[in-house]
C-alpha cells in the first residue's frame, strides 16, 4: 500500500510518500503565501526521490484543517484532483490530530494549537474527540489551560506536564506560558506545523482500517467563516450604522 500525503493547512507545505513500513520520502518548505507554486513541484520531487509514479499509488491523504484558508484550499483541491484523476480514495485528517500524532508518547498532556490569524487560534483539549475543535482567542485558551491545571491538581494532588505544540502556541507563548502553574512546556519550531510524515503514517493506519472516502466528499474544515465573508459582513455593518 502506497500513500501520498499532502500538508498545506498551516505555515508549511509538505508532501510525503509512505507504505506499511513507514515514510519513504518527504519534501517540506515554508514558502509564505506561495503554497500553490510550491506544492506541485514538491509532489514531483517526493515521487522522484521515492521512485514511485502516481500510477503506483493506492490513496491520497490530505490535512483538511483547521488552518489557513488559502493553504487549505490549495491542499484539498490538489488532493481531490489527483485522487479523482487516478481513481483513488482519499484519507483525511485534521491538523490538530496530526500534531498530536507527531509527539512521542509519555510526554504528558499534548495540546495542539493552530494559529488562525485575526487574533484567533484553534485547539484541542486532552482526551477530547477530534470533532471537539475549539476556536477562540488566545485569552480563552489561556483560561482553559488554567482550568485544566486546577482540575488536574484537584484530581491527583499535583499537576502533570502539559505540552503545547503548533504555530499558535509559539505565536502566543508569553500569554499561554503565564496561564497556569506550573507553566506549560512548548514544542520547538519543528512542531510549529503538522509534520507531513505523521500525516502519511496516520493515513496508512486509516487505509488499513478501511477509513477513507470518495474525493468528491472531501471538504476543508475552516473552523470559521472565510475572511472575505467576514470582511463583507463588517463592511455591511459599518454602512448600516452610518
Amino acid at each position: 500500500m502506497r500513500i501520498l500525503a499532502i500538508e498545506t493547512a498551516t505555515i508549511e507545505v509538505g508532501v510525503a510518500l509512505a507504505d506499511e513500513t513507514g515514510p519513504l520520502a518527504s519534501v517540506t518548505a515554508r514558502p509564505g503565501r506561495r503554497q500553490a507554486e510550491t506544492l506541485h513541484p514538491a509532489i514531483a520531487d517526493a515521487c522522484r526521490i521515492a521512485r514511485i509514479t502516481p500510477a503506483e499509488l493506492d490513496a491520497i491523504a490530505v490535512d483538511i484543517g483547521p488552518g489557513l484558508f488559502t493553504g487549505l484550499r490549495v491542499g484539498v483541491a490538489a488532493a481531490k484532483a489527483l485522487a479523482g484523476g487516478l481513481g483513488l480514495p482519499v484519507v483525511t485528517a485534521m491538523s490538530l490530530e496530526v500534531l498530536i500524532a507527531a509527539c512521542p508518547s509519555g510526554l504528558g498532556e499534548v495540546i495542539p494549537v493552530v494559529d488562525m490569524r485575526r487574533g484567533e487560534v484553534a485547539w484541542l483539549m486532552p482526551r477530547s474527540p477530534a470533532s471537539t475543535v475549539r476556536v477562540g482567542t488566545p485569552a480563552e485558551l489561556a483560561a482553559e489551560l488554567a482550568e485544566l491545571a486546577r482540575e488536574s491538581a484537584a484530581a491527583a494532588g499535583n499537576v502533570g506536564p502539559v505540552l503545547l505544540v503548533g504555530d499558535g502556541a509559539l505565536r502566543h507563548r508569553e500569554l499561554l506560558g503565564a496561564s497556569s502553574a506550573p507553566a506549560p512546556v512548548f514544542g520547538g519550531i519543528e512542531l510549529a506545523a503538522p509534520p507531513v510524515s505523521s500525516l502519511a503514517v496516520l493515513a496508512i493506519a486509516a487505509m488499513t482500517d478501511g477509513r477513507f472516502c470518495d474525493p468528491a466528499a472531501v471538504c476543508p474544515f475552516y473552523g470559521r467563516e472565510a475572511d472575505a465573508r467576514i470582511n463583507w459582513s463588517s463592511r455591511q455593518g459599518r454602512e448600516t450604522v452610518s
